[in-house]
């Protein structure tokens, strides 16, 4: 084999960095995300259950249970890693769902709660949904939405499925709390008009600050204000569920459920295992009521570890778990789903399988392994473990692959003759037509119309929009943008889409031009966060070094060339990583 071959795989895969234009390390710091921390959170998670230890909340007289001391752990990993204490409570908590914990158990005492449990662990006080924001959707909203407005329909009605003066001496306690008033009548059916009433409040709230209205927020958010306010954990009368099944959070929950328009089912990435939604809903809303006050970074993590939900961003679930690739300091949702495995009992082989298939619904599956696989080798910089070998043995042959393959072309290609700079440019082309075919087919099938072709015939930084020069030499924050697209055999064109045809047609209310364009909408999140995975320009410079171009001219000629894969400014890695190439190459004699 070539040498020039070998130094580009190994410089390209020296480290976990090279093969990305982001800041992994800063992950470690907390400062926009934490996801490292997640990473690491879940392999000492992963370590417990291979313990044997018991992932079980559980009516017993004993003051402390291994779910306190998992937690505590996996919250000082968290904060270890960057997490405001609040934030490592939540994805303490929601981690710990996920691998098998009930959200609460008990009566007056012992009474536990797992977002209680979680935020004891990082002792911190307990807060209010109104004081929680919502992930950023670019602007975001808080709990206060749901808060104010159930509030307000309290103070202009009684809301009661009775009127309270009527209420016999002494009827607290037991006497409502365990009879038909609270569990026939009070408790489910003042939650479900509670939690109604948040959930829509939510959904105006959305629109009215210039966002989609985000479905899976919105009913999480009315479920927990209206839990802050009814008995949180009460049974209730057989109409609604089973005795000992069904409490008062499912009920709650099925009300801003329907309200919001969310399926009745959501299913698991990777295995299509059917969760009911007012249940998973309403354990999350006990948790989110219960775990403190997270920040909108705490709150962005808590989505991207809900992300395991195939569902995904279609229904608000986080961004990173697909089918589009997005910046890596979102992407949880491989280890969140293998430490949901393992907690359901199954082996590593069937864990490999699952993050396989998981893997295979993105448009870019091979970007989407390597940057799996990186992600995993940086997070082992925080914390080894079972998690982190399973996904890595998972992704290691697609990453290898793909980088071989990259770099036999490249080799063969220029070798004939032609330039880096052509190289990257032909590179760039052809990702950009290939992933435009996907997006068509994907895109068909979901909204149920023909997309005969997705073409893009004008993809470059700077659209005229800014003056700045930064702008127009990356194209992440000023991007170009012509599309093409025949839908149900009309032809559609919007040139500048980003800086003129999409902002015209939203402010004219155009729904033909806008719908044209959220056709094309995947395929342009894509090419706008093509640096989370900067294989192809990275494989391109190495060998361009390896076969004795001057580092610094092959970095400088590949970033001119790749303006759509460099689309944020380059890192100081991928010089490290051209410069170890040459290196390599130099030292050997084949």
């Amino acid at each position: 084999m070539e040498k020039e071959i070998i130094a580009t795989f190994r410089a390209a895969t020296a480290k976990p960095d090279y093969l990305t234009m982001e800041h992994l390390s800063a992950g470690f710091g907390g400062w926009g995300a934490f996801n490292m921390g997640v990473w690491a959170a879940a392999n000492v998670i992963a370590k417990e259950i291979k313990k044997g230890r018991y992932l079980k909340l559980e009516v017993n007289n004993d003051p402390f249970t291994d779910v306190d001391e998992i937690a505590k752990k996996s919250v000082d990993k968290l904060m270890a890693c960057g997490a405001d204490p609040a934030n490592a409570a939540l994805a303490t908590a929601t981690l710990l769902y996920f691998a098998g914990v009930n959200a609460q158990c008990g009566m007056p005492c012992p009474n536990r709660k797992l977002g209680a449990v979680a935020r004891m662990a990082a002792g911190i006080p307990s807060g209010r949904v109104s004081s929680i924001p919502t992930e950023k959707q670019n602007n975001k909203i808080s709990g206060f939405a749901a808060t104010l407005a159930i509030y307000k329909a309290l103070d202009e009605e009684n809301l009661a499925p009775f009127d309270s003066d009527y209420l016999p001496l002494g009827a607290g306690g037991p006497i409502t709390g365990h009879s038909a008033v609270g569990e026939d009548h009070l408790f489910p059916k003042l939650g479900k008009k509670l939690a109604t009433i948040g959930a829509k409040a939510m959904m105006k709230a959305y629109s009215s600050a210039g966002m989609k209205p985000n479905l899976w927020l919105s009913a999480l958010f009315g479920a927990s204000a209206a839990l802050e306010i009814i008995h949180p954990d009460a049974y209730v009368g057989e109409e609604f569920g089973e005795f000992l099944s069904v409490r008062t959070p499912e009920t709650t929950a099925q009300a801003a459920v329907e309200e919001v328009g969310l399926p009745e089912k959501l299913h698991l990435r990777g295995t299509g295992q059917e969760l009911d939604t007012a249940s998973l809903i309403g354990d999350l809303a006990i948790i989110l009521k219960d775990v403190g006050t997270p920040t909108v970074v705490g709150m962005i993590m808590f989505c991207e570890i809900c992300s395991v939900i195939a569902e995904g961003a279609a229904v608000g679930v986080g961004r990173a778990g697909g089918p589009v690739i997005v910046p890596l300091h979102h992407w949880v949702t491989a280890p969140v789903l293998a430490l949901n495995q393992m907690g359901q009992g199954k082996n590593d082989e069937e864990i490999k399988k699952t993050i396989r298939d998981y893997i295979d619904q993105y448009f870019q599956k091979e970007s989407a392994a390597v940057a799996n696989n990186l992600l995993a080798r940086k997070a082992e910089q925080a914390e080894t473990g079972p998690l982190t070998d399973i996904i890595l043995c998972a992704t290691e042959p697609v990453m290898s692959k793909a980088i071989f393959e990259r770099a036999k072309t490249a080799y063969d290609k220029l070798k004939s003759g032609m330039s880096v700079s052509d190289l990257v440019k032909e590179t760039q082309t052809c990702f950009i037509d290939s992933n435009a075919k996907s997006v068509a087919v994907m895109m068909s099938k979901k909204l149920g119309k023909k997309i005969d072709y997705i073409k893009f015939p004008r993809v470059e930084p700077g659209s005229g929009r800014r003056k700045n020069e930064f702008a127009h030499r990356h194209f992440a924050f000023d991007a170009r943008i012509d599309i093409k697209i025949k839908i149900d055999g009309k032809v559609h064109i919007l040139k500048n889409a980003l800086a003129k045809a999409m902002p015209d047609a939203l402010m004219e209310k155009d729904r033909e031009k806008l719908d044209a364009f959220s056709a094309a909408a995947p395929a342009i999140v894509d090419m706008m966060c093509l640096g989370a995975c900067s294989m192809d320009v990275v494989v391109c410079a190495c060998m361009a070094a390896a076969m004795g171009m001057d580092p610094e001219e092959a970095v400088k000629k590949t970033v001119e060339a790749g303006d759509v894969f460099v689309a944020i400014p380059a890192p100081s890695g991928l010089f490290e990583a051209v410069q170890l190439a040459a290196d390599i190459a130099g030292e050997m004699d084949l």
